[in-house]
């Protein structure tokens, strides 16, 4: 019999208590996913979810210290074929980072990749979920570092998922403070991701490299020309005036 579903939230009345039940979840996270175990894998993912909801909020260091342990299971269970189990781990993602904010950008590395990773798959129900929870991250993180991920990713085979990072880049131009947009190595992985989407063999993809490109004009005027500058950037920022790819 599956286990009952956790309260929505659970609130703790001291830090010590927040961390001990944190750390007591630590086990049962790392079951060995299988048909007898996903469920309470499930309902355990879901108690954490209620545990951040009530208590990250007044201690978010304690929060980021307690799931960094917690990383390989829920990058497992993320990366579950069976969609409920999978879309709880984002939906805790999602909670996380809204409650935390800038405090989630220590665990980019340990869980951006997985994400990314969601939007190659064909099921477009599992690309939906990981977009809108990048998206999340950019909102509330408010980290530019993400780009970085996001212009290594648009050099992949999957046209999803270059068509995701150029979106969710898109998003950062919009979102972001242009100042850390201008830092490099920020303003240059923008750079990159005009130059490689512009001559992408994807039209979708295309069609959001022109809006990067429009938005970087925006938040970046100062470096425009100076991108120019460089022949073959040059020819791509002619292209994307154009709206036409260059090959």
């Amino acid at each position: 019999m599956a286990p009952k579903q956790p309260p929505n939230l659970i609130k703790c009345q001291t830090s010590t208590e927040y961390t001990r039940q944190l750390d007591a979840l630590r086990d049962p996270l790392s079951t060995p996913e299988s048909e007898e175990t996903w469920d309470s894998i499930l309902y355990n993912i879901s108690t954490l979810t209620a545990l951040l909801r009530g208590n990250a909020a007044t201690w978010p260091q304690e929060t980021i210290v307690s799931i960094r342990p917690m990383s390989r299971s829920l990058n497992n269970a993320v990366n579950s074929e069976r969609s409920r189990l999978s879309g709880v781990v984002i939906d805790l993602f999602a909670a996380l980072v809204t409650i935390v904010g800038p405090a989630f950008e220590t665990l980019l590395p340990l869980f951006l990749p997985t994400l990314l990773g969601l939007c190659s798959r064909p099921n477009k129900v599992f690309q939906s979920r990981a977009r809108q929870c990048i998206l999340s991250i950019i909102e509330h993180s408010h980290s530019p570092s993400v780009l970085s991920y996001f212009a290594e990713s648009v050099k992949e085979k999957s046209v999803s998922l270059r068509l995701i990072v150029a979106e969710c880049s898109l998003a950062c131009l919009n979102m972001l403070n242009p100042p850390d947009l201008e830092k490099e190595p920020r303003a240059r992985e923008v750079e990159i991701m005009i130059r490689v989407t512009a001559t992408d063999a994807s039209a979708d993809v295309r069609k959001v490299g022109r809006k990067i490109f429009e938005a970087y004009k925006l938040v970046l005027p100062s470096r425009v020309e100076r991108c120019a500058r460089h022949s073959m950037v040059k020819q791509d920022l002619t292209n994307m005036m154009l709206g036409s790819p260059s090959h």
